[in-house]
């Protein structure tokens, strides 16, 4: 009886070390204990078809990590109100993935490479069906960061719509445009068009204007004929290889040269002029300055010889006895 019990109990030890050593060797072989990498999330609006957990993780077609958990974000971050469960915001697909940072060198800053346009997109694996997680930089303007009314978990990469999405996007964008034309108005605007060009072409103005064209093209080419230009162009060089031609530009060369030198000794001159100039003015002063004592005493005389002839004038007896002396006053 004692014997049977301690060999189920090996038996039992056996199980479960064997079972202990297979789960150890799957979470080696995984990867998920020695090498956990750096966890990020990011939430899509559309579908994520093709991505499923394990697809990796690339950027610009380097395998840097794989997809570790794919959900709806009202089950992971529900919210406090029902009521907003109908928002956008909570019906968006949550993706979360490791990415190993031996593959990436020096730890990343993941806000800066944020503001700078890093962002998350689902894309296509070929025609295959399947899909991966693909990390690329991309305009911020064109793609601005988007404010979630949770906090996550681990850090976030804002995500933009996959290629194929903008692509259905600009389709049913221009569908909706083409549902407002009126194509039957358009094509009528357009056969009336046509048909008022091919009038024009035919029996209008832009007929008669290309048929003056030919005839001016026409008239022209009859003047060029009889301008003889291959003879005009041979008087021409005759003309320029000619002795005359060269003499003018013999005698242009020797103006040219006294133009020259004459031009050279112009600073000596103006020199010259300006010190002329300066000396007359000094001398012009120095008979100013001589001039004026001379200008005063002619001013007096004259005043005098007016002062006499006017007393002669009242009084011609004072040339013979002389100015009557002052009276004196008693």
């Amino acid at each position: 009886m004692m014997r049977a019990h301690g060999e189920a109990l090996r038996t039992g030890f056996f199980v479960l070390a064997s079972f202990a050593v297979l789960v150890g060797l799957i979470l080696v072989l995984s990867g998920n204990i020695f090498r956990q990498g750096l966890a990020y999330e990011t939430y899509f609006k559309e579908s994520v078809q093709g991505l499923d957990v394990g697809s990796p993780v690339k950027f610009r077609g380097v395998t840097i990590g794989k997809v570790t958990e794919i959900g709806l974000v009202a089950a992971q971050y529900p919210p406090a109100n029902a009521v907003e469960l109908n928002t956008p915001a909570y019906r968006q697909v949550i993706v979360r993935f490791r990415v190993n940072p031996a593959k990436l060198g020096p730890h990343p800053n993941i806000k800066e490479a944020i503001e700078r346009g890093l962002r998350a997109e689902v894309a296509p694996q070929g025609i295959t069906g399947l899909a991966y997680l693909e990390l690329t930089f991309v305009n911020p303007t064109l793609h601005p960061v988007s404010s979630v009314p949770w906090t996550p978990r681990t850090p976030e990469i804002p995500s933009i719509p996959s290629t194929l999405t903008q692509v259905q996007d600009a389709i049913q964008g221009f569908l909706a445009n083409a549902r407002d034309v009126d194509v039957a108005k358009t094509i009528h605007e357009v056969n009336g068009l046509i048909t008022a060009m091919h009038e024009e072409l035919t029996t209008g103005a832009a007929k008669q204007a290309i048929a003056r064209a030919d005839e001016l093209l026409g008239e022209l080419q009859d003047q060029v004929r009889q301008a003889n230009l291959p003879g005009t162009t041979a008087s021409v060089r005759r003309l320029a290889d000619g002795k005359q031609t060269r003499e003018i530009l013999q005698q242009l060369q020797s103006a040219s040269a006294a133009l020259e030198i004459a031009t050279a000794a112009m600073p000596e001159l103006v020199a010259e002029t300006k010190q002329s100039v300066r000396l007359l003015g000094e001398s012009t002063m120095d008979f100013d300055r001589e001039m004026i004592p001379i200008m005063r005493n002619l001013n007096t005389v004259s005043r005098r010889l007016a002062e006499l002839s006017a007393e002669l004038q009242s009084n011609p007896a004072v040339l013979l006895r002389g100015r009557e002396p002052p009276r004196q006053t008693p």
